[in-house]
């Protein structure tokens, strides 16, 4: 499609624009632009990945490091916490919490902190007060 607009009914700004993007699609053209396009692209990559691998750990960077230290620790839906008389029970695993191993959480959620060994063991509790 071939479209002629006389040059006075364009601003300087856009033939400028205009005359960038064709100076960049010669390039692109010539070849150059691939080899230097693949070192951007795995850097955009990396970028994300890294970003995205840091975000959950920056959502819960509360938790105690003597604790948790931001590896057992995941968040759990309150109701799944039953107080009991000598302190918490989480029940889809059946791992209690002492009351010295339950805290007040610092957003909104409930959190348990359970260790990776093959006991599971209960680490720590964080809850919303008043739940």
């Amino acid at each position: 499609m071939k479209v002629d607009i006389p040059p006075d009914q364009i601003s300087p700004s856009n033939l400028a624009c205009l005359n960038r993007i064709l100076d960049e699609a010669k390039y692109f053209a010539q070849g150059y632009g691939y080899v230097q396009r693949v070192p951007l692209m795995r850097l955009t990559i990396f970028t994300f990945a890294v970003l995205v691998a840091t975000i959950p750990a920056l959502a819960h960077s509360w938790y105690p490091l003597v604790c948790c230290g931001n590896m057992d620790c995941f968040p759990v839906a309150c109701d799944q916490l039953v107080e009991t008389v000598s302190g918490w029970l989480y029940v889809p695993t059946g791992n209690h919490f002492k009351r010295e191993q339950v805290q007040p959480s610092q957003d909104l959620h409930c959190h348990v902190c359970l260790g990776h060994g093959g006991d599971h063991r209960s680490i720590c509790a964080f809850i919303v007060p008043n739940v």
